[in-house]
């Protein structure tokens, strides 16, 4: 204890009301911590979360065969024994009970396979025009194709799986991503391995939002 000016200071009274205050000090910053915290969260805008999409997936079968004779293209038998068949144009007819998957395909076909086996590979691009308007609003579908003939165990037949993907131009299709496999069934009739006719079966499905 000291005397100040004729005062007694009691100087375990003033640590004791020192520590009383900094325990309130601290008490109150950790409050105010925790709602700054709170305060802080992240909250998506209503809006922002209204505007996310779940896309709408539709499937559909098909079959698909040409319909008239190829047109253009090259045909050539290579020194190594392969016919290379690039940008041949095919029309098909692409069959489906979905309106949108329904129409005119027509494709420009590029291959190489063995003259003797008959095997190899195959790409090529694609349009399909629907023949519903009302239901594509004037759009068509665009895309490619590519897969691998092999020999079958039929004679002068191959089969041959294909992959194609694409998506919708114009109309009510435009953006759209559209996806499908077929299995076609590829007949060679003449002296050679070329196909001379198939006929496709497949599924696939379209994707919107």
């Amino acid at each position: 204890m000291s005397i100040v000016r004729g005062r007694k200071i009691n100087k375990g009274g003033v640590m004791k009301n020192h520590i009383y205050l900094f325990s309130i000090t601290i008490m109150l910053l950790l409050s105010l911590s925790g709602c700054s915290d709170k305060m802080q969260s992240p909250v998506a805008p209503i809006d922002q979360q209204n505007s996310v999409e779940k896309a709408v997936i539709t499937n559909f079968t098909f079959t698909s065969f040409p319909i008239a004779a190829p047109v253009g293209g090259t045909i050539k038998l290579t020194p190594g024994g392969k016919w290379q068949v690039k940008k041949l144009e095919v029309t098909d007819m692409f069959a489906s009970t979905d309106p949108l998957a329904n129409g005119i395909m027509k494709h420009y076909l590029s291959l190489t396979v063995d003259a003797v086996t008959g095997e190899g590979p195959c790409h090529g691009t694609w349009t399909i025009t629907p023949s519903d308007l009302a239901a594509s609003g004037g759009g068509v579908w665009e895309g490619t194709y590519e897969g691998y003939r092999s020999k079958s165990n039929v004679e002068g037949e191959w089969t041959l799986p294909l992959n194609g993907v694409g998506q919708g131009k114009g109309g009510t299709i435009a953006g759209m991503q559209v996806k499908s496999t077929a299995i076609l069934i590829v007949r060679a009739d003449g002296p050679t391995t070329l196909p001379t006719s198939w006929v496709a079966t497949g599924e696939g499905f379209y994707k919107s939002r």
